[in-house]
Parts: structure tokens; C-alpha cells; sequence
């Protein structure tokens, strides 16, 4: 699992593929039109702080100046303002120009089309990366089943997230890295900061430790990628950034989300903030000393652990960011040699685990215990594959030694 050397690839037409993918787009954005995103459907859901940026972009206008934010959302057809400006960084909104560009029934559908086919190509991404054959049908029609039907997953379709194409990104970064492309690895890395808020630690962890495992190439693919979308940005909008960083109506949530710090509000409501502050330090401590005290690490076992930890301790994070938890629960499918146990770990933790923090959400009108779903992940991930695999290539160099 663990080694970088490059998979023979597959002979497949990729004219084929491309066509078969446009078709699929196309069906989807018609079907989610006519279900989800007709006339005046996504009028107030997530997805408008996009669209609306976007149409912001397209004539001219400044997303982060409260005078243009809020008219436009209100012309656009949406009542529901819960940001005086745009929320989303300038290269985000540049994304969503194709899709800005059309009417918002029509821009939603195609947006949802889009992130149906980026979660599908991500979990192939992932099969390819870490099975030598394609699985049995039975193994992919369970990971299939989970994967569309999962909590995360049907969250941020309802409100239109950004977050499949982060899981997209996450999955094709491991895929390159495998194929022996760090360059390429590392730009596609950098594309993480379309959605800051859920790599809060992952950056600096992963970052400091790509620089103490010298993996330059990654290192300089990201700084490559990230430089080009900070220039491109900002010949469109000079000085945008500094207008964006006055977006902070996000962290006054903070004690409510499914995060340590929700927990943390849970258990000490008078002195939340300093016993999140004693878990952040925490979480960051462990991550660390799991990634920085084993030096046979690989990528496929420090990032996702660095991710895991980015979602406990981020100060803002809802449920469907929880969408990203799908990679490492996929890697733990994948690698776990006892197929049944393979099969038990991932019901528990795309199904059963999301489904019934849903009801002891509802149950007690707060989701802050939802935490315990990346909490449950990240000891599955420890303990079924850094430990494991660690613990193999400690016993293989030292019989290499004898």
C-alpha cells in the first residue's frame, strides 16, 4: 500500500472514457434540474455564495464590497444573507464562472451533475491506486451503495458544497503520487485552499512534513500552483484578498459545530473555548507525533491522518465536510486484507456511524457529538494502517539488517 512505485496502466481508450463522462454530465444535469434545481429551488442554499460570486466576477463587480454582496443575492432571488460579502477567496469564485454563467436552476443542476461525477471519479481514483485487480462486484457495489448514499454526501448535494471536488483533489493528489508525478501531486495539492476552513492543520502539518521528508517536488508543485491562482486572482481583482480576509462571521458558530470545540462546548459550556483550545493542542500533539516520529511514513498514511486532525480542530466545519473522512474509510476498505473485517470497518464508518449521529442530532437538537465520526476514523485509520504498515517495514529492515 504504502510504495510509490509507478502502476502499469490500463489499456483504456481515454476518448472513450471522455465521452462516456460528457454523457453521464449531461443526463445528470438534466434529471437534477427537473428534481432538485428547477425555477427558485436553490435560491437560498450554499451554492448562491458561488453562483453569486461568480456572476459578481462575470460583470465586474466586487464580491467583498457589502454594497454589491448583498443587492446581487437579493436580485439573484435569495432572502437568506448569511454573509455581508463573498465567503469564498477570488480563485473559488473563478471556478464557478462556467457554471455562474448560466441561469441559477440550470447552474445549480449542472453543479450538482458535476459533483456526482467528481465523487465517482475520485473512488475510482482510489481503487486504482490501491487494488492490483478490480474488486469483486459484490466489494464495489458496497463501496458504491455507501459512498452515494452517505451522510456527508447527501448534505452538501442538498446545499450545494464545494466539498466533492476537495475529495476529488485529495484522491487524484494520492493517484499522482503513486504514478511517481510529485510535481503534478503538488499542484493538485495547492487546489485544497478553494475551501480553507477544513485544512486549518492540515496545511502546516502536511507541509512541514513534505519539507522534513524533502520532498521537494510535491513542495515545489504546490507553491507552483498556489503562486499561479494568487497571480491569476489577482489580475483580475488587485487587492482582493485583503478584502476577503474580513470575512469572520464564520467562527461565531464555533461552539456549535461537530468539531473539539463543539465538544468541548458540550462538556464545559462556561470555559469552552479554553478547554477546545486544551484539545486543539491535543489533537495537534498526537498528529504530530505520529507523523513526525516515524519516519517511514508515506503520503497515503500522513495525509489523511493530517486531514482527520485538520477536521477535529478546525474552527468551522459543518457535516459535510465530513465528506472527506470517505478517503481514509476507502483506504481502510481497501487495504485490510480480511474482507469481512474490511466490510464491518466501512458500514461502521460511512454508514452506521453518520446515520446515527444524524438521530442523536435530532434527538438532542445539537450535532457537536457528530465529532465522534472523524474521532472513530482516525483511530481506525491509526491503528489499521500507520501502525500496521509501520510496524511491517520496521520488521523487514531490520530482517534486511540480519
Amino acid at each position: 500500500m504504502t510504495s510509490t512505485k509507478a502502476v502499469p496502466a490500463k489499456t483504456q481508450n481515454p476518448l472513450v472514457i471522455a465521452i462516456l463522462t460528457l454523457l453521464v454530465f449531461v443526463l445528470l444535469t438534466w434529471g437534477m434540474y427537473e428534481m432538485f434545481t428547477g425555477p427558485a429551488r436553490y435560491n437560498n442554499r450554499d451554492f448562491m455564495s458561488l453562483y453569486a460570486g461568480g456572476k459578481a466576477v462575470l460583470r465586474g463587480l466586487d464580491p467583498y464590497d457589502p454594497a454589491v454582496w448583498l443587492p446581487l443575492r437579493a436580485e439573484l432571488g435569495s432572502t437568506w444573507m448569511p454573509d455581508d460579502r463573498a465567503p469564498f477567496p477570488l480563485w473559488t469564485l473563478l471556478l464557478a464562472l462556467p457554471f455562474a454563467a448560466l441561469d441559477l436552476g440550470w447552474g445549480a443542476a449542472a453543479w450538482l451533475a458535476f459533483s456526482f461525477c467528481v465523487l465517482g471519479g475520485g473512488m475510482f481514483l482510489l481503487i486504482n491506486s490501491y487494488t492490483t485487480r478490480p474488486l469483486p462486484v459484490a466489494e464495489f457495489a458496497l463501496v458504491a451503495l455507501f459512498i452515494f448514499t452517505y451522510r456527508a454526501v447527501l448534505v452538501s448535494m442538498n446545499n450545494g458544497q464545494i466539498t466533492f471536488l476537495l475529495f476529488f483533489l485529495l484522491a487524484l493528489f494520492l493517484w499522482l503520487v503513486k504514478r511517481e508525478r510529485p510535481f503534478l501531486a503538488g499542484i493538485v495539492l495547492s487546489f485544497v485552499i478553494i475551501k480553507p476552513n477544513a485544512f486549518v492543520l492540515f496545511v502546516p502539518a502536511f507541509g512541514l512534513w513534505l519539507l522534513w521528508r524533502r520532498r521537494w517536488h510535491i513542495v515545489a508543485g504546490a507553491v507552483a500552483g498556489g503562486l499561479t491562482m494568487l497571480l491569476v486572482s489577482w489580475l483580475v481583482r488587485p487587492g482582493w484578498l485583503f478584502e476577503w480576509l474580513n470575512v469572520t462571521g464564520k467562527t461565531e458558530v464555533t461552539a456549535i459545530t461537530p468539531t473539539v470545540w463543539g465538544l468541548a462546548y458540550e462538556i464545559w459550556p462556561e470555559w469552552w473555548a479554553i478547554l477546545g483550545l486544551v484539545f486543539v493542542v491535543g489533537v495537534t500533539a498526537v498528529v504530530g507525533l505520529i507523523i513526525f516520529r516515524n519516519p517511514t511514513l508515506t503520503e497515503t498514511e500522513v495525509m489523511p491522518l493530517a486531514l482527520i486532525g485538520s477536521l477535529l480542530t478546525t474552527p468551522y466545519a459543518w457535516v459535510y465536510e465530513h465528506l472527506l473522512l470517505l478517503l481514509p474509510a476507502m483506504l481502510l476498505f481497501l487495504v485490510i486484507k480480511k474482507r469481512s473485517s474490511a466490510a464491518l470497518v466501512w458500514t461502521l464508518l460511512a454508514f452506521i456511524l453518520p446515520w446515527g449521529t444524524l438521530w442523536l442530532a435530532d434527538s438532542r437538537e445539537s450535532d457537536t457529538l457528530t465529532v465522534s465520526v472523524p474521532l472513530a476514523t482516525g483511530i481506525f485509520f491509526y491503528f489499521l494502517v500507520v501502525a500496521k504498515f509501520r510496524k511491517k517495514r520496521q520488521s523487514a529492515t531490520a530482517l534486511a539488517q540480519t
